[in-house]
């Protein structure tokens, strides 16, 4: 590039400064350009016939004879003007004596014509000039081009392509042309988006399995827990002993915060495989509220108010609902619970509300997001997905679900579509 920009400008000069070269040339040629043979032979033949009835020849050159007292003695060429000494040597005409006997006896003034001369230089160089500047420009014009299309284009394309790599795009290649600048530097960044393309696709594929190891996991888990919480369920039944039966109860709880996480983890990791399966069907809300009986192990709903109607869900999925919102009442407020429902138009709206005084209203927004927990949860533990698996299984069953704050306390709404 550098080479061919010195290049560039040697040319560039050489064109401009030709017109004042050939200048100087011209204006040389004209001051130095007489024919001394043919005025040395007009002066020796004017000397020979000097004071005789004379001929003077034609030359190829204006002159004029002068006498000594400087009156016109013959004149050659219209366009001579110059008729005295001082006059001549004003317009620079070349002056010679003329000599017979050793004696001056008059003067040969041969007209050069510089102004004439100088005008028609003038002329050629303006017009040399022009042709200059004109083929300078066609010249930079040319290389204006030669760079748009082997430097700035390619450029902008590199530029292009790194947006595209920066963004994630790495199914397109990159176009190479190894006559541009960037030609090799082209192919080594065509193979990085290559590599990159490749480590992309082995992170994929590694994520994956470790999402569908968690989740194989999950689901191992959840029979052993499964297995603890009906053990523990038998003990407390049997159990007299009052400390050994409070020990086996905390033992139950304990297994059904487990069996929570993992669930909570494992719909998670199906989820994010897009494995997750929603099944809806019609079915009775009386089965709403026997759902919530079940999950209320520690019987703090106090009130229990659904209508009867017919809604479409997963079963399954709204088990997982109503536990995870219980146990975080539970673990949050661990306050009385009210559940109230109503009807409208198409959907059965259900609201789950404890006194444990709600949470900022600030956070309200973000609760619901994955991995965002409150600020009155320090100190409890929790993996922030409970709420925003809800909201997503309900979202999957066409309904829906609203956090906000009421009658002192959280409030959680799940809307159910009516069959």
């Amino acid at each position: 590039m550098r080479k061919f920009l010195t290049i560039f400008v040697v040319i560039a000069l050489a064109v401009l400064l030709m017109p004042l070269i050939v200048m100087i040339n011209q204006k040389k040629d004209t001051v130095y350009g007489l024919d001394t043979v043919e005025v040395n032979e007009l002066l020796s033949e004017i000397e020979k016939s000097w004071g005789t009835s004379f001929v003077y020849p034609k030359c190829s050159f204006d002159y004029a004879v002068l006498d000594s007292d400087e009156n016109l003695i013959y004149k050659y060429g219209s366009n001579s003007s110059a008729e005295s000494i001082n006059k001549a040597t004003a317009e620079r005409d070349t002056v010679r004596d003329i000599v017979v006997d050793d004696e001056i006896v008059g003067k040969v003034i041969i007209y050069n014509h510089i102004k004439d001369v100088e005008k028609n230089i003038e002329a050629h160089f303006l017009l040399n000039y022009l042709i200059s500047v004109g083929i300078a420009f066609l010249v930079i014009v040319l290389v204006i081009l030669w760079i748009e299309i082997r430097v700035v284009k390619p450029f902008d394309r590199m530029k292009e392509f790194a947006v595209s790599i920066a963004s994630g795009d790495l199914d397109k290649p990159l176009e190479m042309d190894k006559l541009h600048l960037f030609g090799a530097f082209t192919e080594s960044f065509d193979i990085m988006r290559e590599e990159l393309s490749i480590s992309r696709e082995r992170e994929l594929q590694a994520n994956i399995s470790k999402k569908e190891l968690v989740a194989q996991l999950s689901h191992d888990i959840k029979t052993p827990v499964a297995s603890i919480k009906a053990m523990s369920e038998v003990l407390s039944v049997k159990e007299d002993r009052e400390e050994l039966r409070t020990k086996v109860i905390a033992i139950g709880e304990k297994a059904d915060h487990i069996d929570s996480l993992v669930s909570n983890l494992f719909t998670s990791t199906l989820q994010e495989l897009e494995k997750l399966e929603i099944n809806t069907s019609e079915m009775d809300s009386t089965y709403l509220e026997k759902l919530i009986r079940e999950a209320d192990n520690r019987g703090l709903v106090k009130e229990l108010d659904i209508p009867e109607c017919i809604i479409s869900c997963d079963k399954i999925r709204v088990t997982q609902v109503i536990s995870n919102i219980i146990y975080n009442s539970y673990k949050y407020a661990n306050t009385d619970i009210y559940v109230l429902g109503r009807t409208d138009d198409n959907t059965l709206s259900l609201s789950i509300t404890d006194r444990g005084g709600g949470v900022p209203v600030e956070e309200l927004g973000i609760i619901t997001q994955k991995y965002k927990r409150g600020a009155n949860t320090e100190g409890i533990q929790g993996t922030g997905l409970g709420l925003y698996i809800a909201k997503e299984l309900m979202e999957n069953m066409e309904g829906g679900l609203e956090v906000t704050n009421a009658d002192g306390g959280f409030r959680v709404t799940l809307d159910f579509k009516l069959a």
